[in-house]
């Protein structure tokens, strides 16, 4: 028994994610009820082309009322129940949501570009707002009318757009305003929906990620690229000094290490940086005998009186008329716990000093 064809068409069981939705049979009787729902429009389809269009509500398909159809009814005119070969289409013109996810390779930032891996996702809300350029551009290349095939378009066409003019971008410049990526990628692309007859409405970048390797790449460009990133790499290279001079082994070795420690550290230091301001600050030196802290450079030990690394072995230290400094200064035999303005033996400035050190760090004289 032949199926019963029915004469009311409309969009069945219309989901909220519903886009499109073909009529089941394509014999269209001359007296038929067309129902379109509201944000939506009935597309007429014949031979892959498009013959006409109903906006919402319930028509009554005859030439008398629809003009453009007496062209479709060809040996059909003058019988009423005869039907004509015509498909229905139902597009909704209702907002939608997407998602987008891409991978592709992005420049890594400003004066820095080298390519690294960018993978990124978000969502998009898009309408269809010119149903005869969305038919002609997009749904009659389909295979078929439905909404997984719109789906599977915008998709790829939405990720493929994305992934073009974030390349033109760079990495850090999206990562540092996420909100002003977003929209700067959807001005550059919803042009090129409006000529496939469809407005996008909004675009979300929700995260921008690399691969563990490209992210270590862009943290030391930027580490060093800084302001204070050339101050950086020389504490590296003080550091991993102290470390060496750390490990090595016998008294000569660290006695040579810590006076060598300070000459380098002199000469990183008054390597200019552009931009950064350096506040000098006394370098402190160990004693190779007692382990004190002398300020650098000096020549005797403030601690245990011991002369610095500096002087050779063949050179004495210079001795100064004690006698006369001693005569000239009462203070000199003020006894243990004085503090002095001037060492008695030598005349160096003590003031600038704490206390008076046990052994002046200039001619190493005892001096409480």
């Amino acid at each position: 028994m032949a199926e019963k064809k029915t004469n009311v068409v409309f969009w069945a069981n219309q989901g909220p994610d519903d886009i499109i939705y073909r009529s089941e049979h394509d014999d269209l009787r001359t007296i038929t009820s067309v129902t379109v729902p509201e944000h939506a429009v009935a597309l007429f389809i014949r031979d892959g082309q498009l013959a006409g269009t109903l906006d919402p509500g319930r028509h009554t398909v005859t030439s008398a009322n629809i003009p453009w159809l007496s062209k479709l009814y060809n040996a059909a005119l003058g019988y009423k129940e005869t039907p004509f070969k015509v498909w229905i289409v139902f597009v909704s013109l209702k907002m939608f949501n997407g998602k987008w996810g891409i991978r592709s390779m992005i420049k890594a930032a400003k004066e820095y570009e080298v390519p690294i891996v960018l993978m990124a996702n978000g969502d998009f809300q898009f309408r269809i707002n010119d149903i005869s350029v969305f038919y002609t551009q997009v749904l009659g290349g389909l295979n078929t009318y439905s909404t997984g095939d719109v789906n599977s378009f915008m998709k790829s066409f939405i990720n493929e757009q994305i992934i073009q003019q974030m390349n033109t971008q760079y990495y850090m410049d999206i990562m540092e305003n996420l909100e002003k990526a977003s929209t700067n990628t959807k001005i550059l692309i919803e042009h090129y929906f409006a000529q496939r007859g469809i407005e996008l409405l909004s675009l979300k970048i929700n995260e921008v990620l690399t691969t563990d390797e490209d992210r270590q790449k862009v943290f030391s460009y930027l580490q060093f690229s800084s302001k204070n990133g050339e101050a950086f790499k020389r504490y590296e290279v003080m550091e991993r000094m102290a470390d060496a001079i750390g490990d090595s082994t016998g008294g000569a070795a660290m006695g040579a290490g810590m006076l060598l420690f300070p000459q380098m550290y002199q000469q990183l230091q008054q390597q200019p940086v552009q931009g950064v301001v350096h506040q000098q600050q006394p370098t402190k030196v160990m004693c190779p005998t007692c382990g004190g802290l002398n300020d650098y450079p000096y020549k005797y030990c403030s601690s245990c009186g011991q002369p610095s690394p500096m002087i050779s072995q063949g050179q004495q230290p210079a001795q100064v008329q004690a006698s006369q400094n001693i005569a000239g200064n009462p203070e000199a035999s003020a006894g243990n716990g004085k503090k002095f303005k001037n060492c008695p033996y030598c005349g160096e400035d003590l003031g600038g000093l704490p206390k008076t050190p046990k052994y002046c760090p200039y001619c190493s004289e005892q001096l409480n």
